[in-house]
């Protein structure tokens, strides 16, 4: 994602709630900025919080998964 649409979407959203359900790597003139922004709010995250929030969705799923059985 572009960090000037990143911020336009970031504006457009607000202060509403957001689950963050995807992010996209932000880049500046096509350079790589070393964060992620959510393709729904445009929040910005860094990639050790990314990574965080992954590993909590899959350990979130895996609980899931195991309590099905």
């Amino acid at each position: 994602m572009d960090y000037l649409n990143s911020q336009k979407l970031k504006e457009e959203w607000g202060k509403k709630p957001c689950d963050h359900p995807s992010f996209e790597k932000v880049y500046y003139t096509g350079a790589f900025l070393l964060n992620y922004s959510c393709t729904t709010c445009g929040a910005d995250f860094t990639i050790s919080q990314k990574m965080a929030i992954d590993e909590s969705r899959r350990l979130k799923n895996v609980s899931i998964h195991i309590n099905k059985k």
